[in-house]
């Protein structure tokens, strides 16, 4: 009887350890956080974007929610739920699911992709199957892809101010290409009463004239701080950070003395 009792224990004290070891390596890469954006076109704010990094057993949980504001919501009811699952898988952190899911508009976006990977004898290969924009999807990969909610993850992990190239790959509209964001120039800013050094990331489109611009806070764990996006070498639209959290602490919040060039 003490035998099946001191076993017992040991398999308690594996388990115990076990969940603690995944909950270290988590929280060492990334913290929990919670962010809200303000979505903007022509100096005016359109939309809200709310962005939520949790840990599941597995890894991570990445959600986006984005709807209007305004005399916007006035005129339309147009909504984005996104949600992607990053999971630890072997030695790799690797995108299991995404669901994008909009509403208001004619054209259906909605994307719900799954990908099964195998990581046999240190190869990596997935399998992605669902449906994106009512057509069925089925691709293969040997390389780790991200969608354009997820990529964030790996992006916070790896930035560094001495490495200029970030190469990903790419699932965009059901369909795997290449993407790189490049670093470029660096600038400080007002937030929450506190100054930051942000730098940008730039990523171009080769195929059309658009550019994706981030400017990463490294003080605030590499969050994106501003999100420009550019079309014909104009800016289309851009999302300025107005709050964040951190595992759960008090919220840094843009105040009301905040000057508007502070971004």
């Amino acid at each position: 009887m003490m035998i099946k009792k001191r076993l017992y224990l040991s398999q308690a004290l594996l388990l115990l350890v076990a969940v603690f070891a995944h909950n270290a390596f988590a929280q060492q890469d990334l913290p929990e956080f919670t962010a809200r954006y303000a979505i903007q076109k022509f100096g005016i704010k359109l939309a809200e974007a709310t962005y939520q990094l949790s840990y599941t057993d597995k890894g991570y949980k990445f959600t986006q929610n984005t709807e209007l504001h305004g005399m916007a919501s006035m005129f339309a009811s147009d909504t984005v739920s996104a949600t992607s699952y990053v999971d630890e898988i072997g030695d790799n952190l690797l995108l299991r699911k995404h669901i994008y899911i909009q509403t208001g508009r004619e054209k259906n976006r909605d994307e719900d992709i799954d990908i099964l990977w195998n990581t046999y004898k240190n190869t990596l290969k997935g399998k992605v199957t669902g449906v994106v924009r009512s057509k069925e999807i089925a691709l293969r990969t040997d390389r780790e892809i991200w969608d354009m909610l997820s990529f964030q993850i790996p992006l916070m992990i790896e930035f560094d101010e001495n490495v200029k190239e970030y190469p990903y790959r790419a699932l965009l509209k059901g369909e795997l290409d290449d993407y790189k964001f490049v670093m470029g120039s660096s600038k400080t800013i007002s937030f929450a009463g506190k100054d930051y050094n942000i730098i940008q990331l730039v990523r171009t489109d080769p195929k059309k004239d658009r550019q994706l611009h981030l400017w990463i806070a490294p003080s605030l764990n590499n969050l994106p701080v501003i999100i420009e996006n550019y079309r014909d070498g104009k800016e289309h639209s851009r999302g300025e950070l107005e709050s964040v959290s951190f595992n759960n602490e008090k919220a840094l919040t843009v105040s009301n003395t905040d000057d508007d060039d502070d971004f």
